[in-house]
């Protein structure tokens, strides 16, 4: 079938064309529009997924940044560690140096002897040696610190000689250094010395050898078997001169272990801080820490020096005086700071132990002061200086008298001067208790004196009644008139009397040795008892427990004279009381007195102030007196009389303990046959205000 031409209406291309393709543009535009939002869509999803990638990629970067941060400060901490201990290991290494050096050159100041070289020849040695180690610790090579290592070795092979040197001349045996031990000493380091230098070439010493390098770099040797024992010989001079030190800390005859003991200690620390390298202890193994021992040492030196002055004298005197003399010694510099003593001065000065270091001046000025101070002796009691007779120019003096609640004692001091190469070092003060000779020169001085008057006594007073016996003898034979014989019989008896006041006074005026507590009223009721004191009365106002210490009987036969001399004068009554101080008693009466003037020579031999007496019974009196130690004085009674004062040392004692009551068979006896006893005493209660009635 087809459609006729004739029939079609006419058409425009162009239109057909246009209906035809507007279908399918729009078609067209529904797939763009469709394609663009797809791809809008994809662009949406590339972004997502974009940022996405950011997020992750941050998320790991963190993530590294914290693990590699951690790993940084891990590095650091290390770093810190190794650096700070290798700066303590250096710095300590330059402390020891210069700690070593300064005690050298304080010994130098303090002593120029042969001790004192031997030490700063030490001191100088372990500070070259710390130095020289602080320097190898700067190499961070092998050949820099293998070089620096060997030589402060070498030197190190000298110190254990000057160890025994120093110990020897210490402890004051340096007579053991003879030339030939001297030999022996120096050339015993000479084959360890050889050997060391040629380690390099024939390997003798270092076996083998490692080079550390944690915590720091640091050259450790291995040494060889023999190079050990070699070594080993050499280290026995520090331990016998420790064994010296210990042996002057434990058995010295001074208190002087202070000063040993500190190079004792010093040592041990020298040999606890090499033990640490060889254990676990040691912060870096294989390090030199007897390095820091010697350092150690050094502060003890120094410390030594200080408080004792460690080498000033001590070791010059050892010897010569402390093993030598038995007296008190205090040695003192020439500054006089206390610097040693023996025992027998710590007895004389208590607390001498805890004086050392300080000065004579300070500690006991006893020692140094002027003629007649009176000043504190430091050990708690009063010193009186009597006398100065220092024979050096140093002003010690020359007797002091020290005085304590027991006994006085009187000390001599000689001052010998100490010196080194001509320079003086110090004195030792000797010190001797005199006290004994003392008073046998006092003895001796009053027997001379008794001898003398004995003398004077026998020619003048026996020879009046010898001559007045012949006199009236020869009248009776020529006149053959017996009644001279009485006049006869009289000059006999007076030089009867004289003869046994002589024997009274020779033997009353001896020493005593030997006194107790004796009940003082007791003792004058027994010599009133036994005195020819006629008709006099007797009032003791002694209370019943009134001691003194004394020798009974001497004082008795005093008592018996002081009441015979009252009987002789015209007194008709006598007291006798306590002093009001409690030291000494008085024996009172109501005579005629003795004149002002005449009370000094009253004590004298011979003197008398009646024909009829022989002048000895206030001799015999003051004799007595001076051999308790006691003093007599004369002034006068209330009632006009003559007082006798007679003051003890020490205190009366007023207890009820040690009491002796007057034994008859102790004393000479007496009889007294015109006295009787009369008690006026109120009752027994009122004992101590009793009073006994005589006549």
């Amino acid at each position: 079938m087809g459609d006729d031409p004739v029939d079609q209406p006419e058409t425009n291309p162009v239109a057909v064309l246009e209906g035809r393709l507007a279908p399918l543009l729009e078609n067209v535009d529904l797939v763009v529009g469709n394609v663009g939002a797809i791809v809008s869509s994809l662009e949406d999803r590339r972004r997502a997924l974009s940022d996405d990638r950011d997020t992750n990629r941050r998320l790991a970067s963190g993530v590294f940044e914290h693990w590699r941060k951690k790993a940084t400060n891990s590095i650091g901490v290390q770093n810190q560690y190794r650096v700070m201990l290798y700066a303590a290991h250096l710095i300590a290494l330059v402390g020891v140096a210069l700690i070593s050096l300064l005690a050298a050159w304080w010994v130098h100041q303090q002593s120029q002897d042969r001790t004192g070289t031997a030490m700063i020849v030490l001191l100088v040695g372990h500070g070259t040696v710390a130095l020289l180690t602080a320097i190898q610790l700067l190499g961070s090579t092998v050949t820099w610190q293998a070089f620096w290592y060997r030589l402060a070795f070498l030197v190190s092979l000298v110190l254990p000689i000057v160890w025994f040197v120093l110990a020897v001349y210490y402890t004051g045996r340096e007579h053991w250094l003879t030339k030939p031990i001297w030999g022996a000493i120096l050339a015993s380091p000479v084959v360890p010395i050889l050997i060391w230098a040629t380690d390099p070439v024939f390997g003798l010493a270092i076996v083998d050898s490692t080079f550390q390098t944690e915590p720091f770099e640091l050259f450790v040797p291995q040494f060889t078997t023999g190079w050990f024992v070699l070594f080993g010989l050499l280290g026995m001079y520090p331990l016998f001169a420790f064994g010296l030190f210990v042996h002057m800390l434990i058995f010295p005859r001074r208190r002087s272990r202070w000063k040993a003991g500190v190079v004792v200690v010093g040592i041990i620390a020298i040999w606890i801080t090499s033990g640490i390298a060889e254990t676990s202890l040691a912060p870096v193994p294989g390090f030199p820490y007897v390095h820091y021992g010697n350092g150690i040492f050094g502060v003890f030196v120094a410390v030594a020096l200080f408080r004792t002055q460690l080498f000033d004298v001590t070791p010059l005197a050892h010897e010569t005086i402390f093993d030598s003399i038995d007296d008190a010694i205090v040695v003192v510099d020439a500054s006089r700071r206390i610097s040693d003593f023996n025992e027998p001065a710590s007895d004389l000065f208590p607390d001498l132990e805890d004086r050392i270091g300080d000065t004579l001046d300070n500690a006991y000025p006893a020692l140094v002061a002027q003629k007649d101070e009176s000043c504190a002796d430091g050990g708690g009691a009063t010193a009186i200086v009597e006398q100065v007779d220092g024979t050096l120019d140093a002003p010690f003096a020359g007797t002091i008298r020290i005085s304590r609640a027991d006994n006085s004692r009187t000390i001599r001091i000689s001052a010998s001067e100490i010196t080194n190469a001509g320079e003086p070092r110090g004195y030792a003060l000797i010190m001797r208790d005199v006290t004994e000779l003392e008073r046998y020169a006092v003895d001796l001085e009053h027997k001379t004196d008794q001898l003398e008057r004995f003398a004077s006594v026998l020619s003048h007073d026996l020879r009046n009644p010898i001559s007045i016996a012949n006199g009236y003898a020869d009248l009776a034979r020529e006149t053959g008139d017996l009644d001279h014989l009485e006049d006869v019989e009289i000059a006999l008896e007076r030089m009867e009397e004289t003869i046994d006041d002589l024997l009274t006074l020779s033997r009353e005026g001896e020493s005593i040795d030997e006194t107790t507590f004796v009940a003082l009223r007791s003792l004058v009721d027994d010599a009133w008892t036994t005195s020819d004191t006629r008709e006099l009365r007797f009032e003791n106002e002694v209370a019943p427990d009134y001691r003194i210490r004394a020798d009974p009987s001497r004082v008795k036969t005093m008592l018996e004279n002081l009441f015979r001399n009252v009987a002789d004068h015209g007194g008709e009554t006598v007291w006798v009381e306590p002093l009001e101080t409690g030291t000494g008693f008085a024996i009172s009466d109501d005579g005629p007195g003795i004149p002002e003037e005449d009370r000094d020579q009253i004590f004298e031999y011979g003197y008398s102030s009646t024909p009829e007496g022989t002048g000895l019974g206030l001799s015999i009196v003051s004799s007595i007196v001076t051999a308790h130690g006691w003093s007599l004085s004369v002034t006068q009674s209330e009632n006009g009389g003559a007082r006798f004062e007679i003051s003890t040392v020490e205190r009366a004692y007023t207890g009820e303990d040690d009491v002796t009551e007057f034994d008859e068979d102790m004393a000479s006896t007496h009889t007294n046959s015109n006295a009787t006893v009369e008690s006026t005493a109120p009752d027994e209660d009122a004992a101590d205000s009793a009073r006994f009635s005589f006549k």
